[in-house]
């Protein structure tokens, strides 16, 4: 991406696993995440995934610093001036109650693209990003402004996005209802409740899964008295490596 320094894409275990477990594909899963990224949402609240997930953008510049040195931009004074009036134009629109929420979100995508192609002027910007020779994903606009402004590599927020998602971390928060709200798990939820249709569903119905969800109804019960959340997540870790053991123990038989 030009000038902004990229990192190689590295899908941590606990991510991988939560993947396997819920019975979702994890390129399927980045490339949703990164669909729903959506830059006016950042002027506006409402229960939608495209929200949820362009919280999870900022979340992720709060946990790892992300943005704080943004790029110095080579504009001259009418792209400065044009640069500013579709910002102001973008932030009435996000406030504009006469649209819905979906009507404000398609029409500040027109916007978004008009300002990213004065920020974009002179840069060389791919918007593919690639996994592995196999797996690439498409990167939107909304998200590769975004990376301009902040000077942030896409790369490092899809990092990010994975190292923020655990079953433990997850299952921990929901039981004792502590920690700071992680809109990525969120999506993560929504995601294995079905939303977005790329949930394995032939797995869904397999023993193996439903051993799983019967395990996981269990835990807050058979842990109930650890009530500190860091004691929680390292139990909740040891009972995943346990029932990953099991698992593999039982594919052997």
């Amino acid at each position: 991406m030009g000038n902004i320094q990229s990192v190689p894409l590295v899908v941590p275990r606990n991510f991988k696993l939560i993947c396997e477990l819920y019975g979702i594909a994890v390129p399927a899963f980045i490339q949703l995440f990164l669909d729903h990224y959506s830059f006016i949402d950042q002027n506006f609240t409402d229960n939608s995934s495209y929200n949820l997930v362009t919280r999870g953008i900022r979340f992720i510049d709060n946990i790892f610093k992300l943005g704080t040195d943004p790029l110095p931009t080579k504009l001259d004074k009418g792209e400065k001036e044009r640069g500013a009036k579709l910002m102001q134009r973008q932030v009435k629109l996000a406030i504009n109650r006469n649209y819905s929420t979906t009507e404000r979100r398609n029409k500040g995508r027109v916007i978004t693209g008009e300002m990213y192609d004065i920020l974009s002027k002179g840069r060389k910007m791919k918007d593919i990003i690639y996994l592995d020779e196999n797996n690439y994903f498409k990167l939107n606009k909304d998200l590769l402004l975004t990376c301009i402004l902040n000077n942030t590599h896409p790369s490092h927020y899809i990092n990010g996005m994975m190292k923020l998602v655990s079953i433990p971390d997850c299952l921990a928060q929901a039981h004792l209802n502590l920690g700071e709200y992680n809109p990525i798990l969120g999506f993560v939820i929504r995601v294995h409740d079905g939303y977005g249709d790329i949930v394995d569903m032939e797995y869904r119905n397999t023993s193996r899964f439903k051993k799983f969800i019967m395990e996981i109804q269990e835990l807050n019960k058979r842990y109930f008295f650890y009530r500190k959340l860091e004691k929680r997540v390292v139990v909740y870790q040891e009972w995943l490596d346990d029932f990953l053991e099991n698992r593999t123990e039982d594919n052997k038989l």
